[in-house]
């Protein structure tokens, strides 16, 4: 994708818009980057793919705070009065319960909800900007298994059960360690991986691996492309609300800021409220 935040790729969309040419790939690419940055504003999330935010928030003596960004990933840290917190050791295997942060488990498909932090033995104590979360959030898949085939060629094609391949994330073998990224010709512990393609060397065929990677949802790469279609209809009709059809018809146009079919397939993406 040409930015971080873009929805979709300019392929996906010359293919949904049945267009073969070139001469339009740069307006194409411009409605791409404008309009997902406008489905961002309205979901009033600043990005959708993994990424990692430090917030403050107010404590006010609770036991929990909702975490602005989500699906959340990973909690990095979370500290009070710049007192680090630990994480609570879960409660099974007849474990005492110990004072600690947990996270609300996140949904396991798209849109999913916002997600709490609690605290267990203790609460956020009462102050302004005096609770400081770092964490990981972002539609991803985590823990994918797969195997690098025996044979040539070396190469695994991500799933990407609930949307498209938008950003790598990791690969690890079974036992956790990591491989290293690189740009191309992977050798020995090493991947690359293009377009959800990854590829490895004849050194690990044969091997168990778990990939880690962002994507876009589906619904709203679609509602990404619909809403681009619009506008890119609107250039050859712009300020025009009527048409007459040789004058035994006249054809109406819906001009609105956001197509409504649009608008109802955000609303579930949206951002409730700003804890």
């Amino acid at each position: 994708m040409a930015s971080p935040f873009d929805l979709v790729n300019l392929a996906n969309l010359k293919s949904w818009l049945d267009i073969t040419g070139a001469e339009d790939d740069l307006l194409l690419a411009q409605l791409i980057s404008q309009i997902s940055r406008a489905i961002l504003n309205i979901l009033e999330r600043p990005a959708i793919l993994p990424s990692t935010y430090t917030e403050t928030y107010d404590g006010g003596g609770e036991a929990s705070i909702v975490l602005r960004q989500w699906p959340v990933n990973d909690v990095i840290s979370c500290a009070i009065d710049g007192v680090l917190i630990p994480p609570a050791p879960p409660l099974f295997g007849g474990n005492a319960a110990q004072p600690g942060y947990f996270l609300d488990p996140s949904d396991s498909a798209p849109p999913g909800a916002m997600q709490r932090l609690s605290l267990r033995g203790r609460v956020f104590t009462g102050g302004i900007q005096n609770v400081v979360v770092s964490y990981a959030a972002g539609y991803q898949i985590t823990n994918e298994n797969a195997a690098v085939p025996a044979s040539p060629p070396y190469t695994i094609q991500a799933q990407c059960p609930y949307g498209a391949w938008a950003s790598d994330v990791g690969v690890v073998y079974a036992s956790g360690q990591p491989l290293t990224g690189v740009q191309a010709s992977p050798a020995a512990a090493q991947y690359s991986v293009t377009s959800g393609l990854y590829s490895f060397s004849q050194a690990d065929a044969g091997t168990a691996v778990s990939l880690a990677y962002g994507y876009v949802p589906y619904d709203l790469a679609l509602s990404c492309m619909d809403w681009i279609a619009d506008r890119y209809a609107y250039r050859s009709r712009i300020g025009q609300r009527t048409k007459s059809l040789g004058g035994q018809e006249t054809l109406a146009f819906i001009v609105k800021d956001i197509p409504d079919f649009v608008r109802t397939a955000l609303s579930p993406y949206r951002r409730v409220f700003m804890p």
